[in-house]
């Protein structure tokens, strides 16, 4: 018996699983979390990454308009989270210049 309750053979799951390890080696700014500047994450920007989840990548792609959900979720995987890579890179450069600006001043 090579299938699982669900009707996909059991060989499918080790595909998916390798798919998925490959979308975290090549999106970590997605996957891995982390911080900024050496600096850890807050404790609500922690929790609303955990209650949202994936959720809050749809809203940034539909740019936080409802009628575009489906839209969004009718295009390639690798094509969204390769915009949100880009997003999530160029905030965090964004935030880098900022802190960088502000110690001149802080002089």
């Amino acid at each position: 018996m090579d299938e699982c309750r669900n009707g996909y053979p059991f060989w499918s799951f080790f595909f998916l699983q390798s798919y998925l390890d490959g979308l975290i080696e090549r999106y970590p700014e997605l996957f891995e979390g982390g911080s900024i500047d050496g600096e850890t994450p807050s404790i609500h920007t922690h929790n609303f990454g955990k209650k949202w989840g994936g959720y809050q990548s749809l809203v940034i792609l539909a740019n936080e308009d409802l009628t575009k959900f489906d839209e969004i979720t009718q295009r390639p995987l690798e094509e969204c989270l390769l915009y949100l890579s880009y997003k999530t890179d160029k905030s965090q450069l964004e935030s880098l210049l900022h802190k960088e600006a502000m110690k001149k001043y802080k002089r």
